[in-house]
């Protein structure tokens, strides 16, 4: 029985991890700074439900920017 080393080390893993909480992040910061600026009538400037909108949007983008470039690379 022969075994192949994983192409996905643990570091890896981690450094994958952090980048995509990081990125998630900011494109959250991103689309609270124009949700804020655009829509100002329905959602106050320092709301909470505004904030976790916001997060929620910014891990789905950074989600598929992720799942589109592993599709990409691996899958395809």
């Amino acid at each position: 029985m022969s075994t192949q080393p994983s192409d996905f080390s643990g570091f890896m893993i981690v450094i994958l991890a952090l980048s995509f909480f990081t990125l998630s992040y900011f494109m959250g910061m991103l689309v609270h700074s124009a949700l804020m600026y655009e829509d100002t009538k329905n959602i106050g400037k320092d709301s909470r439900r505004g904030w976790v909108l916001s997060m929620v949007a910014g891990t789905g983008i950074t989600g598929w920017m992720f799942y589109y470039g592993y599709y990409m690379n691996f899958l395809r």
